[in-house]
């Protein structure tokens, strides 16, 4: 049976709809969305299946689904257009800056700037605009100092990308976006001169000969505007988490130690990266008993597996198992960030703000959808 798709939410949650139909199995044939030609599509909610799909890159492509190859937007340097072998030449090329231990090295700083903007979100006086004063500028100038951007530079380039998502005025929005691009290429082109410290600068060092130009390019857009929107998008609603549950941040402020277990819960709980990137069946094949064809579409829902793995936000929870972070040979490539930012601003932001509180009441909040950008709150006003 075809069904609409109900993949929306209720403010964090996702629509009831959609866990009833969860309940009816892990596979859901679903009407076709237009510009994918007209191709059997499919939602696949279980947890098993969804694993099986993302790791499976030999029956599954992550490229965009045409028929004519000359159709393909390819997208230089953008790790989810690509499949084997040309996804495992480039990804080599960033794995080895991104390692728990090279991250770990980032905390002081991390620290620092997590300080210095929650004493400017402080200054605005309470109540004040979590997203735009606190959320938008941690990961920014975080994945400035990472990829090397200069410090002359960093307070513009944060402005700009908060400006490409937040303004709203439709020019200023676009100049942004335009001027972020702009940047990706300098950026990569100033590193083929000069490497310097940052994380363009060590693909230069380690892999100049493997990546072109605009592969090179490619890759500081992306991991600029990964590192930024979905960061300042997750820090936004992690916060809103705990403030919407005051017991659990009590938790969290009187035991710190639990940064950890509560950045996993944010994660699996509120996952801000509803879908990844469809994946298109290169084969004839049969899973959990639907017979899927080549050339079917399948998208797979986080929100829903995360979701399914409790109902419940709970910081102590003993294993907050989840795939907010994807799963495979895609698995997002800045999760050992990701996770050192949230450990180090949920308890800072707690400990500094103890009787944090919603300057709104809940139901008028304002969010966005998840798909094709995070999941996000348009502002989130705080009062202390």
């Amino acid at each position: 049976m075809v069904v609409a798709l109900p993949h929306q939410r209720l403010g964090l949650d996702p629509v009831p709809e959609l866990s009833e139909l969860q309940k009816t199995g892990p596979l859901h044939e679903y009407d076709t969305e237009p510009g994918l030609d007209g191709r059997r599509q499919w939602l696949v909610t279980g947890y098993d299946e969804v694993r099986e799909i993302l790791a499976d890159a030999g029956r599954f492509s992550s490229m965009r689904p045409v028929d004519d190859e000359a159709e393909r937007a390819w997208l230089p340097g953008i790790l989810q257009a690509y499949d084997p072998p040309e996804h495992t030449r480039l990804r080599g090329t960033v794995t080895r800056a991104n390692t728990v231990r090279r991250i770990e090295n980032l905390r002081p700083r991390v620290e620092e700037i997590v300080e210095e903007c929650l004493d400017d979100f402080e200054s605005m006086g309470s109540p004040a605009d979590f997203v735009r004063n606190a959320a938008w500028p941690i990961p920014a100038l975080i994945a400035c100092d990472f990829l090397g951007v200069p410090r002359d530079d960093q307070a513009e380039l944060s402005r700009m990308f908060r400006d490409s998502r937040e303004s709203r005025i439709p020019r200023q929005r676009n100049l942004s976006g335009l001027g972020i691009v702009n940047y990706a290429r300098n950026l990569a082109t100033r590193a083929r001169r000069d490497p310097g410290e940052g994380m363009i600068g060590g693909i230069v060092r380690e892999h100049g000969d493997e990546v072109t130009d605009e592969e090179l390019a490619g890759l500081a857009e992306g991991i600029m505007i990964g590192a930024v929107e979905q960061m300042a998008s997750q820090l936004a609603i992690a916060v809103l988490l705990l403030v919407t549950h005051p017991a659990q941040m009590a938790v969290l402020r009187e035991r710190p130690e639990l940064a950890n277990g509560a950045t996993e819960e944010v994660l699996r709980y509120a996952s801000i990266v509803e879908t990844p990137s469809p994946r298109t069946a290169l084969v004839d094949m049969r899973i959990a008993g639907r017979e899927i064809h080549a050339g079917d579409v399948l998208t797979c829902s986080i929100l829903a597996v995360n979701r399914a793995r409790g109902d419940r936000f709970d910081i102590t929870r003993s294993n907050p198992d989840h795939i907010a972070f994807g799963h495979g040979i895609h698995h997002c490539i800045g999760a050992p960030l990701a996770r050192l930012q949230l450990r180090v601003a949920l308890p800072a932001v707690v400990r500094r703000f103890p009787s944090l509180r919603p300057a709104v009441p809940e139901e008028d909040l304002r969010f966005k959808p998840g798909r094709p950008a995070p999941f996000a709150v348009e502002e989130l006003p705080l009062e202390w």
